[in-house]
């Protein structure tokens, strides 16, 4: 780290250089390659999803298994449909050569099989009775497999839309529609980010250059790491919510690194230190603890793969690039950037107490010094107080329900809220989701068998028996479809889908040369809960086994990596706890327009964990890098947790701030799964800095003693010596900490 340092001073006008020459060509040669060109892909392997997928892939039906939305029609004059409105047929007929993927068109009066030349069928039986007779009709859309792209959705959106009429209205919801109008706000949630950055460090440092220091190095990561994510999109399945979650990663650790560094530095300058020497040491010290945290972030987001599932894969990678990135400019460009602007990092008094040689003492002063004298001073009862704080918050996890919510808790006047609730008090709320038994072999054609197969899924408690239809489809495959009584995110509707598969439908086909799958949208949300939920124990072990080797590498010790584990799942579970009270309990979710309670998607605890425990982690590095650092050099416990914490304190809640800021502009976004998505990170980023840091742990480790290091002496000599702590010959340069610490330190 130190050459690191060294050349970035003595060559900062080329590392400079370097940087923008980087940045223009990623973002040039993926301009080249026209842009990004995100897509998402989504497998269930091993599931009854991916069978099914894969069976009518194989026979040609890909029209069938892809994803669908749902058009709503509805008379605003109340009168009846007799006929389809005369311009939705050639409407419909052009969504075959708009290039948006799309496959088959179903409405009560005609089907188009893009597939087949644009073909004009006979009306779908499916639908026969959500069209005649009533004012409201409903037009179902599905894509070819494998095609899930917003921009596709949203171009069919775009072409349907033009039918609205001063006598028909038209609204837009299912699976396919979801993100209309629900991602709106996402973008301007990182200008309030970098706008809330702007402030605090403005606030903090009160000095123009150090406040612009971590934002630059932070925009030129971003604009580099997007540009090469940019790049892999072509090579590589990235989904399109990857470039959010970049920007809201580098802006949060960029950030966090940046503002970490700089103040070590400032502290440096003040206590004498020359200037390139302050930086190196800054970057020796400091540097190294980032470099130990953004591998932590790392390690979390690409333990993502470890489930299995194709939708996290290249998000994964793509993200820990941008991660990587953010790390590269904080080590490199950010001691450039302060051997260019030298004092001016500090504030005019403190620039003018330094020029005049009039320096501070290596004691911390000021509130944080005397809280982390309290929390010495209180230690069990800080300990058992936050400790608790943190256990109840965390109880109302324990109740989670995976799932998927629908779009009836979308926010209300939202067009796929507005066409669930039109579908649910026409049809009935079951209308909103189409279920298959999907009948394999020779039974597809075997009338008594499809009979036998209807009538025992319409008497089945939960299923419409009216809407059970037969919809054959090859010599060896049939559908026979339903809705249910229950909204497709009702607990009810996964336990029905689980009852067919486990007790109806078995008997039905056993013993003959038949199988019988369950298929559809609940069906594909129980399946993905099921897999992320049996993935989700080896997810949460390879994160933080890996993450424990890392600390127990950079501390040497085994108390400190496995209280750090302990503590990020604490935050995890304290987050999700609330996460759980807000969105599915419901407690409060009106003041977010969230809608009602509702199951959380299976997919956000996975993404929260996997982003909160290496936020958690850069937090734990930060706190106690500062601490093992002054436990080297004095031996002593006391001393090394409160001057760690009186260092740290001030720089660990105020990049806090900063990210809380840019978490909560996503609660001004109307989706809901945004929505929790902004509350999760919120509040677990709150917990971490204002309980969990500043209370729980170094009580803890006031509470541990010298155990906090304690480190086998046959595990030092099979570790690799790779430490947060710098060689020696920089001791007296990082603080000339006493052999023998003052009394206020002394072991209590």
């Amino acid at each position: 780290m130190k050459a690191i340092a060294e050349f970035a001073i003595r060559r900062r006008w080329l590392v400079i250089a370097g940087w923008l020459v980087l940045i223009i060509a990623a973002q040039g040669i993926a301009g080249a390659m026209g842009g990004s060109a995100y897509h998402d892909t989504f497998s269930l392997p091993h599931t009854e999803t991916a069978t099914v997928t894969n069976l009518l892939k194989d026979a040609g039906l890909t029209n069938r298994s892809g994803v669908s939305g749902t058009v709503v029609l509805k008379n605003k004059d109340g009168s009846a449909f007799t006929a389809a409105p005369a311009q939705l047929e050639p409407a419909l007929t052009k969504l075959c050569d708009a290039g948006d993927y799309v496959a088959l068109v179903a409405t009560p009066w005609q089907s188009v099989d893009c597939s087949k030349n644009a073909a004009v069928t006979a009306g779908d039986s499916k639908l026969l009775n959500t069209g005649h007779g009533s004012n409201t009709a409903l037009v179902q859309v599905s894509w070819e497999n494998n095609h899930f792209d917003a921009a596709i959705f949203k171009g069919v959106f775009d072409s349907l839309k033009t039918l609205r009429s001063s006598s028909l209205q038209v609204e837009f919801t299912g699976n396919a529609f979801a993100g209309i109008g629900q991602s709106e706000g996402s973008s301007s949630s990182v200008f309030i980010g970098f706008l809330a950055a702007l402030v605090i460090l403005a606030l903090v440092f009160r000095t123009v250059a150090a406040t612009v220091l971590p934002l630059a190095s932070a925009i030129v990561a971003l604009v580099g790491g997007l540009g090469v994510i940019y790049m892999l999109s072509h090579a590589i399945n990235v989904s399109n919510i990857t470039p959010y979650l970049a920007e809201l990663m580098v802006i949060g650790v960029g950030v966090d690194y940046a503002l970490f560094i700089v103040t070590r530095h400032r502290r440096n300058l003040r206590r004498g230190m020359p200037m390139a020497e302050s930086i190196v040491t800054a970057i020796n010290t400091s540097g190294r603890a980032v470099l130990f945290a953004g591998t932590t972030v790392c390690i979390a987001i690409l333990g993502l793969i470890a489930l299995g599932v194709s939708f996290f894969n290249g998000m994964a990678v793509a993200t820990a690039l941008a991660v990587g990135f953010t790390m590269a400019a904080s080590l490199t460009l950010l001691p450039a950037l302060l051997s260019l602007f030298g004092l001016k990092v500090l504030p005019r008094k403190q620039r003018a107490a330094v020029r005049a040689g009039d320096f501070i003492d290596h004691h911390p002063v000021g509130f944080w010094a005397r809280w982390s004298a309290m929390i010495a001073n209180r230690r069990a009862l800080v300990a058992v107080g936050s400790g608790v704080v943190m256990v109840a918050l965390a109880i109302p996890f324990f109740s989670m329900e995976l799932g998927s919510s629908d779009q009836g808790s979308d926010p209300k006047g939202s067009t796929t809220r507005v066409g669930y609730d039109l579908i649910s008090s026409e049809f009935g709320v079951g209308y909103n989701s189409t279920l298959e038994a999907v009948v394999n072999g020779p039974g597809a054609t075997d009338h008594a068998f499809l009979d036998k197969v209807s009538h025992a899924v319409g008497g089945v408690q939960g299923v419409d028996a009216s809407s059970v239809s037969v919809v054959p489809l090859t010599k060896d495959i049939a559908f026979v479809s339903f809705k249910t009584t229950t909204s497709p995110q009702s607990e009810k509707t996964y336990q029905l889908v689980r009852n067919l598969r486990s007790n109806v439908l078995p008997p039905l086909y056993e013993g003959t040369a038949n199988h019988i799958y369950t298929y559809g949208d609940t069906a594909i949300n129980v399946d993905f809960a099921k897999v992320l939920g049996r993935k989700m124990p080896l997810f949460i072990a390879v994160v933080v086994g890996l993450s424990f080797l890392l600390l127990l590498i950079a501390f040497r010790s085994l108390v400190i990596p496995l209280t750090a584990a302990v503590m990020n799942l604490l935050a995890a579970a304290g987050s999700f706890g609330l996460v759980v009270a807000v969105f599915q309990y419901g407690w409060g979710s009106d003041v977010l327009n969230a809608g009602p309670g509702a199951p959380i998607d299976a997919w956000i605890p996975v993404m929260l964990f996997a982003i909160l425990f290496g936020l958690s982690m850069d937090y734990q590095v930060f706190l106690v890098s500062r601490m093992h650092e002054e436990w080297v050099h004095t031996k002593n416990n006391r001393r090394a947790i409160t001057v760690g914490q009186g260092e740290t304190g001030g720089i660990i809640t105020a990049a806090a701030i900063i990210m809380i800021a840019v978490f909560l502009g996503f609660l001004l976004t109307p989706g809901r799964p945004i929505k929790i998505f902004g509350t999760g990170l919120a509040s677990a980023v709150f917990l971490d800095a204002f309980i969990l840091r500043t209370m729980l742990v170094p009580s803890l480790m006031h509470l541990f003693g010298k155990s906090n290091w304690f480190f086998p002496a046959w595990l030092e000599k099979i570790t690799p010596r790779v430490s947060v702590e710098p060689p020696e010959d920089l001791t007296s340069a990082i603080g000339g900490a006493p052999e023998t610490p003052p009394h206020e330190y002394s072991e209590v």
